[in-house]
């Protein structure tokens, strides 16, 4: 069963392994600004936030290959439709001066920038007078929090973490509360930022907010998945001896199926639209009549049933050929399970299935599937032909799935 289990393994590894080595480019368009103030609009390869800090690769329209700029080379990018905002900045971290491209998420009376570097994630704030104070999340707050340590740790680690940012808000005891209660994230300290530019600095003309594209920054974007089926199930049983000098036949029993799943998405916007990790959760019940002949002087007929709940798994890569168009082909595999559960049993003792309840029964296999994604606004509607085989060496049974089913990406 370990040497089964290690090919299923296997397998799926290597339909994933290609997302690994050949990740393409995740081209969006955007512009950047030089160092004289001009603006040169193109495509830029969107980099996870770590990179997107030390590099921007670039290719101006027209022009086939990209370039490289470093902090300093250019003044600042910026995806296009309001997209995330990168611009040259030195400030200190960890009280080493340091230049990159900082996130620029508000312009005002006080300037908001956002960095990522070491598992840390960096806010600098700029005020009126140039002055600059530092907070950073590194997520102490959480662990304490997961911890349940004591009032009095969780607010030494919200000073350290906020560090001279409550000088910057003096004037408002409101920033000050919700610099306090709140929790240091991008979102959060834009809004405190912000009521705190349109009340305290409106001398300093507008205040800019430089929307943050927070679902196209993610690396992973979770999506929930529910689908039906209904097919043809089959479970083929070995016999064993009863009584001298009494035996019986294997015997396989069929079935309509009909079948409810509920799972996630994960897909992998910034790095390949292509690839996607399906896992699902499958609730099926299995109802089957037949007759068997158990082998004596006499071939005995007796009329048999099964009549069982089954609960299943599949965890697999998806490939999607045309991820951006309103239809595009897609094709699926990986690991699959299944768990009988709630047995009933009449007139069969021989069979493997023993027990009224008897979650020892674990069958393991696989699945493939292909078929179509049609894209509705933000969802996508999946129909599609499958067929599962899984099996349990131990228990002697085997249970395939035929089915044409019907899914919905939320």
């Amino acid at each position: 069963m370990k040497k089964q289990l290690l090919k299923y393994a296997t397998l799926i590894l290597g339909a994933m392994l290609p997302t690994t080595l050949y990740a393409q480019l995740n081209p969006k368009q955007g512009y950047v600004i030089t160092n004289q103030n001009d603006t040169i609009y193109g495509t830029i390869d969107y980099l996870s936030d770590t990179k997107c800090a030390n590099e921007c690769r670039f290719k101006p329209d027209g022009e086939a290959a990209y370039k490289v700029y470093k902090p300093g080379d250019i003044s600042a990018y910026r995806f296009a439709d309001n997209g995330v905002f990168y611009i040259t900045k030195t400030f200190a971290v960890e009280g080493q001066e340091k230049t990159f491209f900082a996130e620029y998420l508000l312009q005002g009376g006080v300037s908001l920038f956002q960095h990522r570097e070491g598992g840390c994630v960096y806010y600098f704030f700029i005020d009126e007078n140039g002055k600059v104070a530092t907070a950073k999340n590194d997520g102490s707050d959480q662990k304490v929090a997961f911890e349940k340590e004591n009032d009095r740790v969780r607010a030494k680690n919200k000073r350290e973490a906020l560090g001279e940012v409550t000088q910057i808000f003096s004037k408002s005891d409101k920033a000050l509360h919700d610099l306090w209660v709140r929790e240091i994230n991008a979102k959060n300290l834009t809004q405190i930022t912000h009521d705190y530019d349109m009340e305290y600095c409106t001398s300093s003309g507008d205040c800019v907010v430089f929307r943050r594209n927070e679902k196209a920054s993610r690396g992973v974007e979770v999506r929930a998945r529910f689908q039906f089926g209904i097919g043809q199930g089959t479970n083929a049983l070995s016999g064993q001896p009863l009584e001298y000098p009494i035996t019986c036949n294997d015997h396989t029993m069929k079935t309509t199926v009909a079948q409810l799943g509920i799972g996630a998405d994960f897909l992998f916007p910034r790095s390949n639209k292509h690839w996607s990790v399906e896992v699902m959760a499958l609730i099926s019940k299995w109802s089957m009549s037949d007759e068997y002949v158990a082998i004596d002087y006499y071939n005995i007929r007796r009329d048999i049933s099964l009549k069982y709940w089954n609960l299943g798994f599949q965890a697999g890569p998806a490939y999607s050929f045309k991820p951006q168009s309103k239809i595009s082909p897609v094709v699926r595999a990986g690991f699959a399970a299944d768990i009988p559960l709630s047995i009933e049993k009449s007139n069969f003792d021989y069979l493997m299935f023993d027990n009224e309840l008897n979650p020892a029964i674990q069958c393991y296999g696989f699945y493939v599937g292909a078929g179509v994604d049609i894209a509705i606004k933000k969802h996508a509607l999946r129909l599609m032909a499958e067929y599962q085989w899984t099996h349990s060496p131990n228990k002697e049974v085997d249970i395939t799935y035929l089915a044409i089913k019907a899914g919905i990406r939320l």
